[in-house]
């Protein structure tokens, strides 16, 4: 083993991570971070990535990478710059580069003609569909208009200003609803490597800050909607994460779960709520903000208004109807 990997396995160790977390952290494969150990710089994929890979180790396990690298610049191997191709090489064929390009052209020419007459023929059906379409809804429409009686008229208007009335004191209620209600994180499931909660009532902006207890560090990332939105390690200072917009979940994934402590707004995270221990561990919050439930309340108490008018304007049409046909019974029967 190399003097460069057994300093860094050694604060591995003391860290207390097996090879299996640090592969979990730094997302570097095993049988890389096997190799650094080792000294098997040739086993990794290039120059580069042997002092990139070293860095994000070092880093991992509070060693400081810049130093190290230093230290060891002569066992580490060194980047090579890539060779120049020759102007030969390099310098493409145009005559067979034009070739495909001038077989696609003679190809479009060909069928142009077909082409723009199908386009025709397309843009006369649509016409003829749409001017047919109208004259059916005109005709409908006009006896539909004939058939309506003034009382039933009259009725849906009352209805329609019954309607936005209820509709306006929907809005009322679920706006002092909103007002009243005030954010809440709940724990929903917790294991040694993961947990879960939710905030509801959250607000439309949410502020999360992260920070390691005093003397010790601990790597994290913030990840939401598919996005890193920041990932480091954790000292003492704490790190405040701005979330986009709109998110309605995201994830904290630590290494050092015991050292992280973490606060979304004015609240403060339990990373372990139930005490179940662990320190690889993936924390997932999801955010119910509080605009968007009244929006789906007042939607539901709109729609609960209009199907009471729309029963309410059936069954005054059928009354109607039934006192038509009363009437000109009694008048042949005379």
């Amino acid at each position: 083993m190399s003097e460069i990997g057994q300093k860094l396995r050694d604060a591995r160790v003391e860290k207390g991570y097996t090879l299996d977390d640090l592969q979990q952290i730094t997302k570097i494969q095993k049988r890389y971070l096997i190799a650094i150990e080792e000294g098997h710089f040739d086993q990794l994929p290039g120059d580069f990535y042997v002092r990139a890979f070293v860095k994000q180790y070092a880093d991992t396990v509070g060693l400081d990478s810049e130093e190290l690298l230093t230290e060891f610049n002569d066992t580490i191997p060194q980047v090579r710059p890539q060779e120049e191709t020759t102007p030969a090489a390099g310098k493409p064929d145009t005559r067979t580069a034009s070739r495909p390009s001038n077989q696609v052209l003679g190809q479009l020419q060909r069928y142009l003609p077909t082409i723009i007459v199908v386009v025709v023929v397309i843009i006369i059906l649509g016409v003829v569909f749409a001017f047919t379409r109208g004259n059916r809804q005109q005709s409908k429409a006009v006896i539909d208009s004939s058939s309506v009686s003034v009382s039933v008229q009259s009725s849906s208007k009352k209805q329609s200003s019954s309607n936005g009335s209820s509709q306006s004191q929907a809005k009322k209620a679920a706006k002092k609803q909103t007002k009243a209600a005030t954010p809440k994180l709940e724990n929903l499931t917790n294991t040694t490597t993961t947990a879960t909660f939710n905030y509801t009532n959250a607000p439309t902006t949410n502020k999360l800050a992260l920070y390691a207890d005093d003397s010790k560090q601990a790597w994290s990332s913030v990840t939401a909607g598919g996005k890193t939105v920041w990932q480091g390690t954790l000292k003492s200072a704490e790190q405040t994460i701005n979330l986009p917009a709109g998110t309605t979940s995201f994830v904290i994934q630590t290494g050092n779960a015991t050292n992280t402590k973490a606060k979304l707004n004015d609240k403060t995270v339990n990373l372990d709520p139930k005490n179940v221990g662990g320190i690889v561990k993936k924390i997932t919050i999801n955010i119910q903000n509080a605009a968007n439930a009244t929006s789906s309340s007042t939607t539901s108490s709109a729609a609960s208004s209009s199907s009471v008018a729309s029963q309410g304007t059936s069954t005054q049409s059928s009354s109607v109807a039934q006192q038509n046909t009363t009437s000109t019974s009694a008048t042949t029967t005379r």
